[in-house]
Parts: C-alpha cells; sequence; structure tokens
C-alpha cells in the first residue's frame, strides 16, 4: 500500500493507493457530458458531506465548485478544489483554491475558469470539518 500526501495551503490529506496505481487515475470516468458531480464516500465525527461540481460554462470555460457541510457547528471547516485535466493517460492540476469558515457547519465556493479545449477535465475536492478529511471527484468532462 502506497501513501500519497496531498496539501493546499494548510489543507493536508493522506490517501492509501494499493499497488502502484495513482487514484486519481482509478476514481474518474471519461465522459463527453456536460457536468459532472462528485460525492465524498467518508465521513466521520465531524464531517457530514461534501461534493464537488465542474460544468462546461461555453467555448473554453468550465464553471467548478466544491461544498463542505459539518454535523454540527465546528472551529473550522473547508473545501479545497483541484481542477484537473486529463492528458497523455494522467491528470494534472491546472487550478486549485480553498475555502473555509470558522464557527459554522457549511462553507462552499465556485469559479469560472479558461481552459485550452481538447482536454477532458474534473474536480477533486478535499473537503474537512475540524478533524476530519475526505475527497471527492468528478468525472472528467470533455472540453472540444
Amino acid at each position: 500500500m502506497k501513501k500519497i500526501l496531498l496539501g493546499l495551503g494548510i489543507l493536508v490529506a493522506t490517501l492509501s493507493i494499493p499497488g502502484n496505481a495513482l487514484a486519481q487515475d482509478t476514481v474518474s470516468s471519461l465522459t463527453k457530458n456536460s457536468s459532472a458531480e462528485g460525492f465524498i464516500e467518508m465521513r466521520g465525527r465531524y464531517l457530514q458531506d461534501g461534493s464537488t461540481v465542474i460544468g462546461n460554462a461555453g467555448v473554453g470555460k468550465v464553471v467548478a465548485g466544491g461544498d463542505t457541510v459539518a454535523q454540527m457547528v465546528v472551529d473550522k471547516v473547508q473545501v479545497a478544489v483541484i481542477v484537473e485535466q486529463y492528458n497523455n493517460g494522467a491528470w494534472s492540476q491546472v487550478y486549485s483554491w480553498r475555502e473555509s469558515a470558522v464557527n459554522t457547519y457549511t462553507v462552499s465556493t465556485s469559479k469560472n475558469l479558461t481552459v485550452p479545449r481538447g482536454y477532458y477535465y474534473r474536480a477533486r475536492g478535499i473537503h474537512s470539518a475540524n478533524t476530519d478529511i475526505a475527497n471527492s471527484f468528478t468525472n472528467g468532462i470533455w472540453m472540444g
């Protein structure tokens, strides 16, 4: 089992990855859909729900975002959104940002982004509520 450490600012998550496979390559399907949404698969003591979304926003533009919901008011709730491009059999990061809030139970963010055409794109989310952390992935959408 290989471990990969993902970091964005102060938000850090550890993913367990079997063998030499990359988690990012085994989680998403490539589709011709105009939008995709992904949800967290793990919950915890504080973390209740989270999702990421990506959609075609016109020629050479995507809209991407995410949200995180805690089970109660927590000290800190965060969502980090990573937009990735599929090229030569691998996903690579093209944009990332995060949003956080204190003394609340939810946070969300979205952005309109310009991307090169002729590639698949997906959104990956890292969701946290206090000490609970989980990931979400959308399927890849074609931006022709």
